[in-house]
């Protein structure tokens, strides 16, 4: 049975939230290993704030690293049909991840909003827009003076935000770009 995307619960775990919203968009709820949804929960939240508090920083790259690296291995030891692939900087280009959106990947991607870093997940692209399931939860009016992006309540099981094109490709630390080059960071995750 697929189940709804879920929000975050704090203002940090997006990164934790962004990729079990990846898994379980991807598997059916009784395919899922807990095992799996542990490890992420485990590996993320490693960031201090400026307090020494743990996990109020969020996720690091480092930490999105090593889960990825402990998802490939599960996926081999265990025979569970995930495929992860981390990737950085210049590797992150729209036609790439355009290309394996076309091929029923999902993309985990290092974005912004509010110009703080922010993990979200792509799940749909065409021509003009890519779907973005993001955790965070903005009421309808956020985007009043923003036409590049649009929120939706109704795709409770694959995205909530339309983010035109243009945006996405944005080297800009705008809400929802990809943001400047040296600072890009993205997953593709697929069920084999």
């Amino acid at each position: 049975m697929k189940i709804p995307l879920r929000f975050q619960i704090t203002e940090f775990d997006c990164g934790t939230i962004s990729l079990q919203n990846a898994i379980s968009y991807l598997f059916e709820r009784e395919d899922i290993p807990a095992e799996l949804i542990r490890a992420i929960a485990l590996y993320t939240l490693d960031c201090y704030d400026e307090k020494w508090e743990l996990g109020q920083g969020g996720t690091s790259r480092e930490s999105i690293a090593l889960v990825t690296r402990w998802i490939t291995e599960y996926s081999k030891t265990h025979d569970f049909g995930l495929s992860v692939t981390h990737m950085q900087w210049e590797d992150v280009a729209v036609d790439t991840i355009l290309q394996f959106l076309k091929k029923w990947w999902v993309v985990l991607y290092r974005t912004y909003l509010e110009e703080d870093e922010h993990y979200v997940i792509i799940t749909y692209a065409d021509p003009d827009f890519v779907y973005v399931r993001d955790p965070y939860y903005l009421e309808e009016s956020y985007c009043d003076k923003d036409k590049e992006i649009s929120i939706i309540f109704d795709h409770l099981f694959d995205y909530n935000r339309k983010i035109s094109l243009k945006r996405f490709e944005s080297q800009s630390k705008k809400d929802f770009a990809l943001g400047p080059i040296k600072w890009r960071e993205c997953v593709l995750i697929r069920r084999k």
